[in-house]
């Protein structure tokens, strides 16, 4: 355990203080690989779609296994360092509280485009309604998923089962993100992606939102996650994103009407008041530095009016 411990604090450190000029491209290096492997593989049924995963994902899986298996045989520290320089690769936590302070910082000159691009380099999407209030609402909502994509996720599963499944789970969050538009000639691919994403993180996906609910508003966290699991048929990255925008207060999930539906403004939702106390204690509770704060601060800076909530779809 004290080892673990160790490569957990080491690789948050590097994560932390490496420069961005020496920083892997984990995700363009990840849809290169899969791009290059769907276009002789992906088929048109999903046991083909299975087969093209495996291919994707399998190979760098394996080579990380192989490469630490004989480094351990070489000296015991060789194996740690390469643990603690793949968990490294795995995070992202300090360029998500960047990407989302230099979005914050755009907004407050009124820089629209520049905020949006910061926007893009954190969720890889621009936001949908390209004002300040939607920027905020888009940053805000990326912070929350790519808390669990990015740190809580790949943590768990090193701390579990190691470094391999570490980046097992890293390779599954960032295909599925890459294929979930559903481009054509990935369509059975994609589906074998987000069933093995949904596999992969369901225990991650439900420790994260537990967190965002004892950082933040317990009850709003809870009652938000239980009724859009409920109106989204078990989605669980929207159930998430219900739990963290209720943790901040940003979404008052009230009792769903007996026919159903989602948790999506009038009367199932209310937006509620000043979330930066919370949103503060979140992003706090993930990066320890006085950063979080100022990103909380500016995100939170736009509140969410009663004529427009955040909107928590199912994918």
């Amino acid at each position: 355990m004290f080892e673990i411990v160790c490569a957990v604090l080491l690789a948050i450190a590097l994560d932390r203080y490496t420069p961005e000029t020496l920083r892997i491209d984990a995700a363009g290096w990840c849809r290169r690989w899969a791009d290059t492997v769907a276009q002789r593989r992906s088929g048109a049924s999903r046991s083909q779609g299975l087969v093209a995963l495996a291919l994707v994902v399998l190979p760098p899986v394996l080579l990380v296994l192989l490469v630490r298996f004989a480094l351990g045989e070489l000296a015991w520290v060789l194996r740690f360092a390469f643990d603690v320089i793949v968990l490294s690769w795995t995070l992202d936590l300090y360029r998500l509280l960047d990407r989302a302070a230099a979005a914050g910082d755009a907004l407050k000159v009124g820089d629209v485009p520049v905020a949006n691009e910061n926007l893009r380099l954190l969720s890889g999407t621009d936001a949908t309604e390209a004002s300040e209030v939607g920027i905020a609402r888009a940053t805000v909502e990326a912070v929350l998923m790519q808390g669990y994509a990015a740190v809580i996720a790949p943590l768990f599963w090193f701390i579990l089962l190691g470094p391999v499944f570490a980046v097992l789970q890293r390779f599954a969050t960032l295909l599925d993100e890459h294929w979930r538009s559903g481009e054509e000639g990935t369509g059975e691919l994609a589906w074998a992606t987000t069933r093995l994403n949904e596999i992969i993180g369901w225990l991650p996906i439900r420790i994260t939102a537990f967190s965002y609910a004892l950082m933040g508003s317990f009850e709003d966290a809870l009652r938000c996650w239980r009724y859009q699991l409920k109106a989204s048929s078990g989605d669980s990255p929207a159930s998430l994103l219900a739990s963290g925008l209720g943790a901040l207060q940003l979404l008052m999930c009230e009792d769903l009407p007996q026919t159903g539906g989602q948790c999506t403004g009038g009367r199932s939702c209310a937006p509620g008041g000043s979330a930066a106390v919370t949103c503060t204690a979140i992003l706090a509770g993930y990066s320890g530095v006085g950063g979080a704060g100022r990103c909380a601060g500016l995100m939170c800076r736009y509140p969410f009016s009663n004529s427009q909530p955040p909107r928590v779809r199912s994918s």
